[in-house]
């Protein structure tokens, strides 16, 4: 049988998320027996590129070890039996073997036996030049700066504008491993900060800010928990850890929150939770609003509900992720017991999602949907589908207090 090499890299792709074959088959629009003939292809491609298996004798703490290496790809899985469950990813490396020096541990889970006993395994690969570690990321933090500048205040001629604010930097997807390179954590800082930053000396340059509203998450995290993988559980490949993208995620956003407060009477910060990250997202939120609860006019919007909303003069303004049927949002915040009434009330009505990474709008019973682009860029899953070339970008939109809004800011990389 011949392969078609693009399908077999798709299905490799796909074959972590553990689905079923109907699942698979709908998804690269092949039969359900085309399949099993491409799995059993890439099952037969994995002996040939050199993998070996070890089987270790039993010790103390772990027995009943298998150890599979693949030294063409540079990967090693790992399954051992365990009196315990390992804490943390040093444990597991003692345990399994790893040698932290040369590979990182990147997916990793454990089971409990009918006899109390825990089967531990774990996925490591080798470390490249931009593979970030817990350790690593510990000594950048060391060094890190806050970058700040405050910006000048453009001068007040008495003929300025005076208007509210939305910052949208949606999808930012921290710790997303680029297929392009592209792969390190501070430039990754610098950039997030740095189009905050260019969009708002943008606006300043034409209005003076009453009111900075910032949603955050959307995705600003890649992935959700310990084994780096999305709420739902998808296995995603990273540059950083769980913690490391965590702390690095909250040094970002403090730094640009205090910039969006020095070039504004008042900050609003919404959670918009996404589909990648969504109970980490939402200790972010709080963490954040701690560290700023001395802050007056910073204010937190952060409660665990999926939509969210606030108003800025005559505007409503809606949020959700946008993982939906985006028609179907309007209805939602009309007849939402906590928002209707808002949303009745106002003289304009708007709903920003983001997901799809790409800019999108359009108008619904008067109701104008806007779909917000994303800095982040491609991984492996989806150019091996075809899912590039949208344009990286940020957003400002500027809303006059009785005219809505009335301007928009673009910031691309």
């Amino acid at each position: 049988m011949s392969y078609n090499e693009k399908l077999l890299r798709q299905l490799e792709g796909l074959l972590g998320w553990k689905k079923s074959k109907k699942f698979y088959a709908e998804k690269l629009n092949i039969t359900e027996d085309e399949v099993d003939e491409l799995i059993k292809e890439i099952r037969s491609r994995e002996k040939d590129e050199g993998e070996v298996f070890l089987k270790t004798s039993n010790d103390s703490t772990a027995f009943e070890s298998l150890k599979k290496v693949n030294n063409e790809k540079g990967t090693i899985e790992s399954t051992i039996t365990l009196d315990y469950e390992p804490k943390d990813h040093l444990e597991l490396a003692k345990l399994h073997k790893i040698d932290l020096d040369k590979y990182i541990i990147t997916n990793y889970w454990s089971k409990v036996l009918p006899s109390g006993k825990f089967t531990s395994s774990v996925f490591s690969k080798r470390k490249t030049p931009t593979d970030y570690t817990a350790e690593d990321f510990s000594k950048f933090l060391e060094n890190y700066k806050s970058n700040y500048i405050p910006i000048p205040s453009p001068e007040r001629n008495g003929n300025r504008d005076i208007t509210d604010v939305e910052i949208s930097l949606s999808d930012y997807h921290l710790a997303k491993r680029y297929v392009d390179g592209d792969n390190n954590p501070a430039v990754r800082v610098r950039r997030f900060f740095e189009v905050a930053q260019n969009l708002m000396h943008k606006v300043r340059s034409v209005y003076d800010v009453d009111k900075v509203v910032f949603p955050i998450s959307n995705d600003f995290f890649h992935t959700d928990n310990y084994q780096n993988s999305t709420t739902n559980g998808t296995p995603q490949d990273t540059i950083l850890d769980y913690s490391s993208e965590y702390e690095l995620g909250f040094a970002i956003l403090v730094d640009t929150i205090k910039m969006l407060k020095a070039n504004s009477n008042h900050v609003e910060v919404i959670l918009v939770q996404g589909n990648h990250d969504r109970t980490k997202s939402f200790y972010l939120a709080h963490a954040l609003d701690i560290y700023f609860t001395d802050e007056k006019n910073i204010s937190f919007i952060r409660d665990e509900g999926l939509i969210k909303a606030t108003v800025v003069g005559e505007t409503f303004i809606g949020y959700h992720h946008g993982n939906c049927k985006i028609d179907q949002l309007p209805l939602l915040f009309a007849t939402h017991p906590k928002y209707a009434s808002m949303f009745g009330n106002a003289k304009y009505r708007e709903v920003h999602t983001g997901d799809k990474h790409h800019y999108m709008a359009k108008e619904i019973k008067g109701v104008r949907i806007q779909q917000m682009p994303s800095l982040s860029g491609t991984d492996r899953w989806h150019k091996d589908n075809n899912f590039v070339h949208s344009v990286r970008a940020a957003l400002a939109l500027v809303y006059d207090n009785d005219l809505g809004k009335v301007a928009e800011f673009e910031e691309r990389i």
